[in-house]
Protein backbone atom coordinates (compact mmCIF):
# COMPACT_ATOMS: atom_id res chain seq x y z
CA UNK A 1 0.00 0.00 0.00
CA UNK A 2 1.40 3.17 -1.54
CA UNK A 3 1.18 5.74 1.43
CA UNK A 4 3.22 8.66 1.19
CA UNK A 5 5.44 10.04 -1.66
CA UNK A 6 9.01 11.86 -1.12
CA UNK A 7 10.21 13.23 -4.47
CA UNK A 8 9.73 10.63 -6.67
CA UNK A 9 9.97 7.58 -4.26
CA UNK A 10 6.97 5.76 -2.68
CA UNK A 11 6.77 4.89 0.65
CA UNK A 12 4.87 1.55 0.83
CA UNK A 13 3.97 -0.72 3.27
CA UNK A 14 1.80 -3.61 4.20
CA UNK A 15 -2.36 -3.27 5.27
CA UNK A 16 -1.20 -1.44 9.20
CA UNK A 17 -2.00 1.58 11.35
CA UNK A 18 0.71 4.39 10.40
CA UNK A 19 0.49 8.20 11.83
CA UNK A 20 2.14 10.90 10.50
CA UNK A 21 0.90 13.47 13.46
CA UNK A 22 0.14 11.52 16.10
CA UNK A 23 3.67 11.98 18.10
CA UNK A 24 5.29 15.02 19.99
CA UNK A 25 8.73 15.21 18.10
CA UNK A 26 9.54 17.97 15.41
CA UNK A 27 10.53 15.86 12.62
CA UNK A 28 6.71 14.79 12.19
CA UNK A 29 5.31 18.59 13.35
CA UNK A 30 7.33 19.86 10.27
CA UNK A 31 5.90 16.86 7.82
CA UNK A 32 9.19 15.69 7.07
CA UNK A 33 8.67 11.27 9.56
CA UNK A 34 5.76 9.08 9.45
CA UNK A 35 5.73 6.32 12.06
CA UNK A 36 4.70 2.55 10.34
CA UNK A 37 2.94 -0.11 13.70
CA UNK A 38 4.01 -3.00 11.39
CA UNK A 39 2.48 -6.30 13.14
CA UNK A 40 5.72 -8.15 13.56
CA UNK A 41 9.09 -7.47 12.26
CA UNK A 42 9.50 -3.72 10.44
CA UNK A 43 9.73 -4.32 6.83
CA UNK A 44 11.44 -2.09 4.29
CA UNK A 45 9.40 0.75 2.83
CA UNK A 46 11.26 2.13 -0.68
CA UNK A 47 11.85 -0.14 -3.97
CA UNK A 48 15.32 -0.93 -2.60
CA UNK A 49 18.54 0.21 -0.39
CA UNK A 50 21.10 -0.71 1.11
CA UNK A 51 22.19 -0.69 5.42
CA UNK A 52 24.96 1.44 5.52
CA UNK A 53 25.43 2.60 9.47
CA UNK A 54 23.49 0.94 12.38
CA UNK A 55 24.19 3.38 16.20
CA UNK A 56 23.38 2.70 19.14
CA UNK A 57 21.77 5.71 20.68
CA UNK A 58 20.77 6.67 24.44
CA UNK A 59 17.22 7.52 25.05
CA UNK A 60 15.96 10.58 27.29
CA UNK A 61 14.72 8.79 29.97
CA UNK A 62 15.67 4.74 30.68
CA UNK A 63 12.15 3.74 31.31
CA UNK A 64 11.59 1.19 29.42
CA UNK A 65 14.67 1.04 28.02
CA UNK A 66 17.83 2.57 27.78
CA UNK A 67 18.90 2.41 24.33
CA UNK A 68 17.43 2.23 21.41
CA UNK A 69 18.95 1.92 17.83
CA UNK A 70 19.09 4.04 14.80
CA UNK A 71 19.78 2.64 10.88
CA UNK A 72 20.86 4.50 8.02
CA UNK A 73 19.57 2.88 4.64
CA UNK A 74 21.04 4.26 1.12
CA UNK A 75 18.15 5.02 -0.89
CA UNK A 76 19.03 6.08 -4.31
CA UNK A 77 21.13 9.53 -3.66
CA UNK A 78 19.31 9.57 -0.24
CA UNK A 79 19.28 8.17 3.41
CA UNK A 80 16.65 6.74 5.18
CA UNK A 81 16.88 6.75 8.76
CA UNK A 82 14.95 4.25 11.32
CA UNK A 83 14.51 4.63 14.83
CA UNK A 84 13.38 1.92 17.21
CA UNK A 85 14.08 -1.58 15.02
CA UNK A 86 16.83 -3.81 16.71
CA UNK A 87 18.55 -4.51 13.47
CA UNK A 88 18.42 -7.94 11.75
CA UNK A 89 20.63 -7.18 8.87
CA UNK A 90 25.00 -5.99 8.52
CA UNK A 91 26.13 -3.29 7.69
CA UNK A 92 26.57 -3.67 3.91
CA UNK A 93 23.53 -5.83 3.11
CA UNK A 94 21.04 -4.54 0.61
CA UNK A 95 17.33 -4.96 0.98
CA UNK A 96 14.08 -4.68 -1.35
CA UNK A 97 10.17 -3.61 -0.71
CA UNK A 98 8.89 -5.77 1.64
CA UNK A 99 12.01 -7.21 2.96
CA UNK A 100 12.17 -7.67 6.97
CA UNK A 101 14.95 -5.54 8.58
CA UNK A 102 14.84 -6.05 12.73
CA UNK A 103 12.61 -6.51 15.27
CA UNK A 104 10.23 -4.03 16.82
CA UNK A 105 11.35 -2.61 20.06
CA UNK A 106 10.17 -0.08 22.93
CA UNK A 107 11.96 3.03 23.67
CA UNK A 108 12.76 5.44 26.13
CA UNK A 109 11.58 8.50 23.44
CA UNK A 110 7.94 6.37 23.82
CA UNK A 111 5.14 7.65 25.99
CA UNK A 112 3.76 4.71 28.17
CA UNK A 113 0.57 4.69 25.62
CA UNK A 114 2.82 4.21 22.73
CA UNK A 115 2.93 1.30 20.81
CA UNK A 116 6.19 -0.35 19.32
CA UNK A 117 6.45 1.32 16.04
CA UNK A 118 9.40 1.85 13.51
CA UNK A 119 10.02 5.62 12.49
CA UNK A 120 11.07 6.28 9.14
CA UNK A 121 12.21 9.74 7.50
CA UNK A 122 14.00 10.75 4.22
CA UNK A 123 17.38 12.40 4.29
CA UNK A 124 20.06 13.99 2.60
CA UNK A 125 23.18 11.92 3.36
CA UNK A 126 25.51 14.56 4.74
CA UNK A 127 22.74 15.44 7.38
CA UNK A 128 21.60 12.09 8.34
CA UNK A 129 21.29 12.50 12.19
CA UNK A 130 19.36 15.27 13.64
CA UNK A 131 15.62 15.42 14.62
CA UNK A 132 15.50 18.55 11.55
CA UNK A 133 16.44 18.86 7.83
CA UNK A 134 14.16 15.89 6.79
CA UNK A 135 12.74 15.84 3.05
CA UNK A 136 8.85 16.82 3.05
CA UNK A 137 6.74 13.69 2.79
CA UNK A 138 3.56 14.33 0.93
CA UNK A 139 0.90 11.56 2.24
CA UNK A 140 -1.56 10.05 -0.20
CA UNK A 141 -4.93 11.29 1.27
CA UNK A 142 -7.70 8.39 0.36
CA UNK A 143 -10.76 6.57 2.35
CA UNK A 144 -9.36 3.50 4.41
CA UNK A 145 -11.66 3.83 7.58
CA UNK A 146 -15.17 4.40 8.36
CA UNK A 147 -15.61 8.34 9.52
CA UNK A 148 -17.04 8.74 13.14
CA UNK A 149 -20.62 10.21 13.21
CA UNK A 150 -21.90 11.40 16.30
CA UNK A 151 -19.90 11.39 20.41
CA UNK A 152 -20.77 7.63 21.43
CA UNK A 153 -18.15 4.44 21.60
CA UNK A 154 -17.45 1.58 22.87
CA UNK A 155 -14.84 0.01 24.88
CA UNK A 156 -13.27 -2.77 23.13
CA UNK A 157 -10.05 -3.28 24.59
CA UNK A 158 -8.08 -2.23 27.40
CA UNK A 159 -4.63 -2.20 28.14
CA UNK A 160 -2.38 -0.92 30.80
CA UNK A 161 -2.47 2.79 30.11
CA UNK A 162 -4.80 3.28 27.26
CA UNK A 163 -8.52 2.15 25.79
CA UNK A 164 -9.49 1.20 22.15
CA UNK A 165 -12.84 2.75 21.24
CA UNK A 166 -14.74 1.82 18.45
CA UNK A 167 -17.17 4.10 17.13
CA UNK A 168 -21.74 3.17 17.27
CA UNK A 169 -22.30 4.87 14.06
CA UNK A 170 -20.23 6.20 11.23
CA UNK A 171 -20.75 7.99 7.85
CA UNK A 172 -18.46 7.69 4.72
CA UNK A 173 -14.67 6.66 4.92
CA UNK A 174 -11.24 8.92 5.61
CA UNK A 175 -7.85 8.84 6.02
CA UNK A 176 -8.64 8.63 9.87
CA UNK A 177 -11.80 7.86 11.94
CA UNK A 178 -11.70 11.43 11.96
CA UNK A 179 -12.25 12.73 8.36
CA UNK A 180 -9.38 14.62 7.85
CA UNK A 181 -8.06 15.06 11.69
CA UNK A 182 -5.34 12.99 13.11
CA UNK A 183 -3.03 13.70 15.94
CA UNK A 184 -2.30 12.86 19.82
CA UNK A 185 -5.21 15.28 21.09
CA UNK A 186 -4.36 17.61 23.03
CA UNK A 187 -1.37 16.04 24.86
CA UNK A 188 0.66 16.34 21.80
CA UNK A 189 -0.13 20.11 21.80
CA UNK A 190 -0.96 20.12 18.24
CA UNK A 191 -2.90 18.22 15.53
CA UNK A 192 -3.21 17.66 11.77
CA UNK A 193 -5.87 18.61 9.04
CA UNK A 194 -4.75 16.50 6.25
CA UNK A 195 -5.25 18.93 2.69
CA UNK A 196 -7.46 21.48 4.44
CA UNK A 197 -7.47 24.47 6.76
CA UNK A 198 -10.49 23.54 9.17
CA UNK A 199 -12.08 20.95 10.07
CA UNK A 200 -15.13 19.54 12.13
CA UNK A 201 -14.07 17.94 15.63
CA UNK A 202 -17.43 16.93 18.10
CA UNK A 203 -19.01 19.99 16.91
CA UNK A 204 -16.42 21.94 16.52
CA UNK A 205 -14.59 23.96 13.96
CA UNK A 206 -10.97 23.18 14.24
CA UNK A 207 -8.23 26.15 12.16
CA UNK A 208 -5.28 25.41 11.20
CA UNK A 209 -2.70 27.62 12.17
CA UNK A 210 -0.24 27.15 9.46
CA UNK A 211 -0.04 24.81 6.08
CA UNK A 212 3.03 22.99 5.91
CA UNK A 213 4.75 22.03 2.01
CA UNK A 214 2.71 19.22 1.36
CA UNK A 215 -0.53 20.83 1.90
CA UNK A 216 -1.17 19.55 5.55
CA UNK A 217 -2.25 21.98 8.34
CA UNK A 218 -1.42 22.17 11.52
CA UNK A 219 -3.46 23.62 14.41
CA UNK A 220 -2.92 23.79 18.31
CA UNK A 221 -4.99 21.11 20.28
CA UNK A 222 -5.84 24.38 23.05
CA UNK A 223 -8.86 22.47 24.30
CA UNK A 224 -9.30 19.61 26.62
CA UNK A 225 -11.30 16.09 25.63
CA UNK A 226 -14.36 14.57 27.95
CA UNK A 227 -14.91 10.65 28.61
CA UNK A 228 -18.50 10.77 29.90
CA UNK A 229 -18.06 14.03 31.13
CA UNK A 230 -14.85 13.64 33.14
CA UNK A 231 -11.36 15.38 31.74
CA UNK A 232 -8.70 12.60 30.34
CA UNK A 233 -5.52 12.95 28.80
CA UNK A 234 -6.62 12.66 25.24
CA UNK A 235 -7.27 10.44 22.62
CA UNK A 236 -4.77 9.23 19.06
CA UNK A 237 -6.70 9.27 15.56
CA UNK A 238 -3.91 7.76 13.15
CA UNK A 239 -4.77 6.49 9.47
CA UNK A 240 -5.50 3.44 8.34
CA UNK A 241 -6.76 2.55 12.07
CA UNK A 242 -10.64 2.64 12.78
CA UNK A 243 -10.93 2.65 16.05
CA UNK A 244 -9.59 5.88 18.82
CA UNK A 245 -7.24 5.66 21.44
CA UNK A 246 -8.15 6.53 24.34
CA UNK A 247 -5.76 7.65 27.34
CA UNK A 248 -7.42 8.43 30.79
CA UNK A 249 -10.71 7.31 32.84
CA UNK A 250 -11.83 4.44 34.11
CA UNK A 251 -13.74 1.85 31.80
CA UNK A 252 -14.85 -1.34 31.57
CA UNK A 253 -14.89 -3.39 28.00
CA UNK A 254 -18.09 -3.06 26.80
CA UNK A 255 -19.19 -0.06 28.14
CA UNK A 256 -20.42 3.00 26.61
CA UNK A 257 -17.81 6.24 26.56
CA UNK A 258 -19.39 9.54 25.28
CA UNK A 259 -16.71 12.15 23.94
CA UNK A 260 -16.41 15.61 23.65
CA UNK A 261 -13.91 18.34 23.63
CA UNK A 262 -14.12 21.88 25.99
Amino acid sequence: MRIARVGDLWLEIPDVRYSFFDTPYIGHKLGTAVDVYFEDKALFPFEEGKLVEVKKIKTPRYIPVRDDYLLIFEVADFCLKVLHVEPELEVGEKVSLGDEIGELRLSGFFSPWSDKHAHFELRKCEDRYRARGGLTIFPKVRPLVPVVEGREFKVVEKTAHYYWLKPLKTRGSGLTPFGSIEGGLPHYRYGAIFNGNKAMLFGKVIRAEKILENGVGIFKANFEVLANGNRVRGVGVYCNEGRIKLIGGDFKVEETVELGII
